[in-house]
């Protein structure tokens, strides 16, 4: 029997194969194990304008409210409040501090509404009290290498963990046009809110008779520990994949994130990435390839 393979082009839509999954039967609707393969844990804790608990197991509206309330660093958390999972691995080349233990996490949304999502460690409770709204569930971080053996898992992949970017956020500058009264306000307040926002360095600027914000203006580049060489990749993709056989990891399903318009996979280095992944796996396992656009 062949695994279903989706390709996503960023990570969030991990949430749409997930639902898909249990849908049709592929893993259970609760209590499954997530092998998060990934540079970053994106484990943020969102919250929504809408409800979590308006989703109902149609598609769409699970296509819909991730696309318009989910983001690329924000949900796994979602995907564990509705008990999709209670056991997360997240398995990157090297964590600064491994926890092959694990943590026992929580989390719950704020007056049970299911649109802001709050989570902790469960040792920093003040006491736990019965809270229906409360979903419990273990947190581990860990190298490939360390990952339990035969077990049933999701499997769900970020091509970043074989080669990164960094940060793209200080690779590429993004114009925003805005009116020129902006443009004044902007470059006469000092304590103007953008300025304070978060989204990292921001800027005005006119080009010809125009004005724009400019977001991420960085003169300079730095070198990049985490982008590596195309053999580098090569003994990581081996490295990954030989150790999910030897372990006898079974994938149920596996989602492959390409993160190449988020910016965190290297451009020019994507498609081989992704190229050379799928002949490994399909080496070991029979996997059905499909994209994340055809899910209906």
């Amino acid at each position: 029997m062949s695994i279903p393979a989706f390709i996503i082009e960023e990570h969030h839509e991990a949430f749409i194969v997930w639902n898909y999954a249990i849908q049709h039967g592929i893993i259970p609707p609760r209590e499954n194990i997530l092998f998060h393969v990934d540079e970053h844990s994106d484990m943020g804790t969102p919250r929504f304008n809408r409800s979590i608990h308006e989703l109902n197991g149609d598609i769409q509206e699970i296509k819909d409210f991730t696309y318009s309330e989910l983001g690329i660093a924000g949900f796994i958390i979602p995907a564990v409040y509705k008990s999709i999972f209670n056991k997360v691995y997240w398995i990157r080349q090297k964590h600064r501090v491994e926890k092959t233990k694990g943590t026992k996490m929580y989390v719950r949304s704020y007056n049970q509404a299911g649109k802001r999502l709050m989570s902790g460690k469960v040792k920093d409770l003040k006491e736990i009290k019965e809270d229906p709204d409360r979903v419990f569930f273990d947190y581990h971080l860990e190298p490939i290498q360390t990952v339990p053996s035969k077990k049933r898992v999701v499997l769900d992949i970020d091509l970043d963990y074989f080669s990164c970017s960094g940060n793209p956020n200080e690779l590429n500058e993004l114009y925003l046009e805005i009116t020129k009264e902006e443009y004044d306000n902007f470059k006469k307040n000092n304590y103007h809110r953008l300025r304070y926002f978060g989204i990292g360095k921001v800027d005005a600027e006119i080009k010809g008779e125009k004005y724009f914000y400019v977001l991420n203006n960085y003169r300079e580049i730095y070198p990049n520990e985490f982008r590596v060489s195309e053999n580098e990749i090569l003994v990581r993709i081996e490295n990954f994949v030989n150790n999910i056989i030897t372990k006898s990891v079974k994938p149920s399903i596996i989602s492959i994130c390409r993160s190449r318009y988020s910016g965190y996979t290297p451009d020019d280095q994507w498609k081989y990435i992704e190229d050379t992944l799928l002949q490994h796996l399909n080496n070991h396992f029979k996997i059905e390839v499909n994209n994340v656009e055809n899910i209906k």
